[in-house]
């Protein structure tokens, strides 16, 4: 019973593990998501988190150099900086901004877009 007593209170003492953002959900009900292209240009392995320098996200935000929580990969095996990458990006209201997905690669190997539609030719 004491080794019990002493576990919990321990255990509140300590209070909850913090878990790695690796480890936290690559997804949660209600986000949005878009896609990002840029470079990484920097890293810090405590927070897990990378530094892009990415482009504009349609519908979201400028093109900036920013950090992001990146989850599902730990961020030491992760291309090395100034690598141009690609990565889904994850927006909620209150759990804040993520990313998953992350490969290397830049524009030049993302699918071609399809051209614009040309307007038709004046008649004669």
């Amino acid at each position: 019973m004491k080794i019990l007593t002493f576990t919990l209170i321990l255990t509140l003492a300590c209070g909850k593990a913090r878990i790695s953002n690796a480890d936290k959900p690559l997804s949660v009900p209600g986000e949005k998501t878009y896609a990002l292209a840029g470079k990484i240009v920097g890293r810090d392995a405590s927070e897990n988190s990378l530094t892009i320098d990415h482009e504009a996200i349609p519908g979201f935000m400028e093109a900036m150099t920013m950090d992001y929580i990146v989850r599902g990969a730990k961020v030491d095996a992760l291309p090395p900086n100034g690598t141009a990458i690609t990565a889904t990006l994850h927006v909620t209201g209150d759990k804040g901004i993520w990313i998953t997905g992350l490969r290397a690669g830049d524009a030049a190997h993302r699918p071609p877009q399809a051209p614009a539609a040309q307007p038709p030719a004046a008649s004669r």
